[in-house]
């Protein structure tokens, strides 16, 4: 195995772990910042614990998505009152 395999194979390793540690799982991704805020509202309204984090380029909102997350334990509710499909579930 040559040093850049293994490096890859390490990194990957450390990412996957730092996602595991988070309480939050992003469920939904978009660029349409109107959408995430209406979602995040209804998530709410039901007592739902919801985060978004914008990681769109500051200088231009161009490039990058803005992602709804839950708690671990609120997933499944989520993704049932959004009426998320597998395809559109990021998490």
């Amino acid at each position: 195995m040559s040093l850049v395999q293994k490096l890859k194979k390490t990194w990957k390793k450390l990412t996957v772990n730092l996602k595991n540690d988070s309480p939050w799982i992003n469920i939904y991704q978009s660029t349409d910042e109107f959408s995430i805020r209406i979602m995040k509202l209804k998530l709410e309204d039901e007592n739902i614990p919801v985060r978004i984090f914008d990681q769109r380029d500051s200088s231009y909102n161009a490039f990058g998505y803005i992602y709804l997350s839950v708690l671990k334990d609120q997933v499944e509710n989520a993704k049932k009152l959004l009426n998320l499909s597998d395809e559109e579930f990021i998490g």
